[in-house]
C-alpha cells in the first residue's frame, strides 16, 4: 500500500473527505503556529514524523529528530511511538513511549513542541463506525449546525474580535454542545480565589454576576483532577447526588473543561500542567450520552480558550515589563545625572572614582561637593537593597546632604541632621551607610564614618584602615556623629569604597576581602588616583572572572599632591 507524501508547512490543507472502511477511519490534523491547519487521513501504514525529508509528516525545526514519532495501526486501533527522539513525545502534556491514541489526544513533540498534532477519530453508529463527514450531516445530531458554528468560532480566533467576544463565543459553543442552561468560563486568582469571567445562558445572554452561584463540589474536583469531567446524571453518583451545592442548585448534569497552561521545568525536558481556570456547565435535565463529535468539540474548545487567555496573558505582561523597562531607563539616566560624570582634582588633591551598579538601578551613591577655599567633600554611601526603591533613596540623601554640607557646619553635626532627615522620611528598615570626608587645602581630613567599611589611608610604609564608631542612617533619629581628624602628607592616599569591592565573590565563593584590597592599594602607593582607581577594578574583575556581579561596586581615590 502506497505511503502518504509528506505534509510540510506551507502546503495546501487536503481537502476533508469520506474515510474508507476498516481501522483507517481517523486522521490527524497538524496545527503549526499561525499556518493553515492540514488534515492527513490515517491507513494501514505508519505515519512517520520528524525532520529528514522521507517523513510523512516534516516538522524543519533544529531540536526534532529525523526520525521523531510513528503512529502506527496495530489491531485496529492507532498507536504513538517515540522512535528514538533526543525531545522526546508527549501526549496530552505526558511523556510517552509508546501510547495508543483516542479521540482529541494532542500530540507534541518535545516540551517545546512547534507543531501540535490531534488525532481524531469517529465513533461507531449501528454496526458501522460514521465519519467525520457523517457526524457533520447527521440531521438528528445537529452536526453540520455545530460543526459550521465551530468553524465561525475557529475564524473568530484568527480575527480582530477582543478577548471578551472571544470567551463569550466559547462558553456559547459550549453550551450549544453540552445542551446545557448556563455556561462560565472561571479563571483562578493567585491567590486561590476566582474570578467568573463570563456568565452565559442557552439563549446566548450575559448572566448576572452578581449572586451568582455553582456547585463548589464539581469546581473544586476539576480543579484538583485537571482533565475534563462529564456528569450525564448525578443521581448515579452518590457522593454528588448529596454533595450540598448540587442538591441547592437541584442540578442533574454538569461539565468541567479545565483551561491548563504547560511549563517546561527547569534542567529538565518535561511540562508540567497548571490548572488556572476552567469552563463550567450545568443543567437541572439529565443530558443525553455525548457522542465522539461532542467531546472533540469540547476538548477543541478548551484548549482554544486556554490559548487565547494564555496569550492575552503573556501580551499583558509583554505590555508591563515594556512599560516598566522604559521607567528604569528613565530613572537611571536620573539616577546617572546626580552622580558627577567625572570626580574634579584640586591644587592640593588628585581625586578620582567610580560607581558601577550590577543592575539598571543601584543602590550605591558617590560624590563630591565643592565647598569653597580650596576645600573638598568626597561621600560614598550604600543604601540598603537595589533597584528603583534604592536608587530613590540615593536621590534623597544627596539632596539632604547638599543642603547641609555647603552651611559650613561642622562635620558631624552634617551627618546628624542627614540621619534625622532619613529617618522621617525613608520606610522602616532602608538604612544607609556612608562614608563622608571633608578635605583642607593643607592636607588636613575631616571624617565621619556612619555604619560604612572602613576608610584606607596609604601612608608610604603602611595602609592603615580609619574605623569610627558611626550608626548607619535611618536607625535612630537621635544619634551623634562625631568626626575624625588627621592629616594627609604629601603622597599620601585615602580610598572609600563600598562592600560590593570587598564580597564580591570569586570561584568557589570566595570573597575579595579587605587584606587583598590592602595589598592592592599598597602595590600602587605611588600612583596616581586614576592608576589606585583602576588597579582596584582591574584587579576585582579579576578575581571574579566569570562569577556573576552580586553587587554594585563604588570606589573613590583621593591623593595629597
Amino acid at each position: 500500500m502506497a505511503h502518504p507524501p509528506p505534509l510540510q508547512v506551507g502546503d495546501a490543507p487536503p481537502i476533508l473527505r469520506t474515510m474508507p472502511d476498516g481501522p483507517s477511519r481517523a486522521f490527524l490534523e497538524i496545527d503549526q503556529g499561525d499556518q493553515p491547519t492540514k488534515r492527513l487521513l490515517l491507513t494501514n501504514d505508519s505515519v512517520r514524523i520528524g525532520r529528514g525529508s522521507d517523513s510523512h509528516i516534516q516538522v524543519a525545526d533544529g531540536h526534532i529528530s529525523k526520525q521523531h514519532a510513528e503512529v502506527r495501526c496495530e489491531l485496529d486501533q492507532f498507536l504513538v511511538v517515540d522512535v528514538g527522539s533526543r525531545a522526546g513525545v508527549f501526549v496530552n502534556g505526558e511523556k510517552v513511549e509508546r501510547r495508543a491514541l483516542v479521540g482529541g489526544d494532542v500530540i507534541e513533540l518535545g516540551a517545546n513542541s512547534p507543531v501540535r498534532i490531534t488525532f481524531r477519530a469517529a465513533r461507531a453508529q449501528r454496526a458501522d463506525v460514521t465519519s467525520f463527514s457523517a457526524v457533520a450531516n447527521d440531521p438528528g445530531q445537529g452536526g453540520m449546525a455545530r460543526l459550521a458554528r465551530f468553524f465561525e468560532f475557529s475564524h473568530k480566533l484568527g480575527g480582530g474580535f477582543s478577548l471578551e467576544e472571544v470567551l463569550q463565543d466559547v462558553v456559547d459553543l459550549a453550551i450549544d454542545v453540552t445542551k446545557a442552561e448556563r455556561g462560565m468560563l472561571i479563571l483562578r486568582r493567585d491567590d486561590d480565589t476566582l474570578d467568573t469571567r463570563v456568565a452565559r445562558d442557552a439563549a446566548s445572554r450575559s448572566l448576572p454576576l452578581d449572586g451568582l452561584r455553582v456547585s463548589e463540589t464539581l469546581v473544586r474536583m476539576a480543579f484538583a483532577a485537571g482533565k475534563p469531567s462529564i456528569v450525564e446524571d448525578v443521581n448515579q453518583d452518590a457522593g454528588l447526588a448529596l454533595a450540598a451545592s448540587i442538591v441547592s442548585l437541584e442540578l442533574r448534569s454538569a461539565v468541567t473543561l479545565p483551561l491548563v497552561r504547560f511549563e517546561a521545568s527547569e534542567g529538565h525536558d518535561t511540562a508540567t500542567q497548571s490548572v488556572f481556570g476552567l469552563i463550567y456547565l450545568d443543567s437541572r435535565r439529565q443530558r443525553g450520552s455525548f457522542d465522539g463529535f461532542d467531546l472533540g468539540i469540547l476538548a477543541r474548545l478548551a484548549r482554544d480558550a486556554s490559548a487565547v487567555i494564555e496569550n492575552a496573558r503573556l501580551v499583558r505582561e509583554a505590555e508591563e515589563k515594556r512599560r516598566i523597562d522604559q521607567e528604569v531607563k528613565m530613572a537611571r539616566e536620573v539616577q546617572a545625572a546626580l552622580m558627577p560624570e567625572q570626580f574634579r582634582s584640586s591644587g592640593s588633591f588628585d581625586i578620582a572614582g567610580t560607581c558601577v551598579p550590577c543592575h539598571d538601578l543601584g543602590g550605591d551613591y558617590v560624590d563630591q561637593f565643592y565647598l569653597g577655599d580650596g576645600r573638598e567633600a568626597l561621600v560614598v554611601a550604600d543604601v540598603c537593597g537595589k533597584g528603583i526603591a534604592a536608587s530613590l533613596l540615593a536621590a534623597t540623601l544627596q539632596g539632604a546632604l547638599a543642603a547641609q554640607i555647603v552651611e559650613g557646619r561642622e562635620l558631624g553635626d552634617v551627618v546628624a541632621r542627614v540621619n534625622r532627615v532619613h529617618c522621617r522620611l525613608a520606610p522602616v528598615g532602608k538604612f544607609i551607610t556612608m562614608a563622608v570626608a571633608v578635605f583642607e587645602p593643607d592636607g588636613r581630613v575631616s571624617l565621619v564614618n556612619a555604619g560604612h567599611c572602613p576608610v584606607l589611608h596609604v601612608q608610604p610604609k603602611a595602609v592603615t584602615a580609619i574605623v569610627t564608631d558611626g550608626m548607619a542612617l535611618g536607625l535612630d533619629a537621635d544619634t551623634d556623629y562625631r568626626a575624625a581628624t588627621f592629616r594627609m602628607q604629601p603622597g599620601d592616599t585615602l580610598v572609600l569604597y563600598t562592600d560590593g569591592v570587598i564580597e564580591c565573590e570569586g570561584p568557589g565563593r570566595e570573597m575579595f576581602g579587605d587584606e587583598r584590597l590592602a595589598k592592592v592599594v599598597a602595590a600602587e602607593r605611588g600612583g596616581s588616583a586614576a592608576q589606585v582607581l583602576a588597579a582596584v577594578v582591574r584587579t576585582v574583575d579579576a578575581f571574579r572572572g566569570e562569577t556573576a556581579v552580586c553587587d554594585d561596586l563604588s570606589v573613590l581615590v583621593a591623593r595629597r599632591l
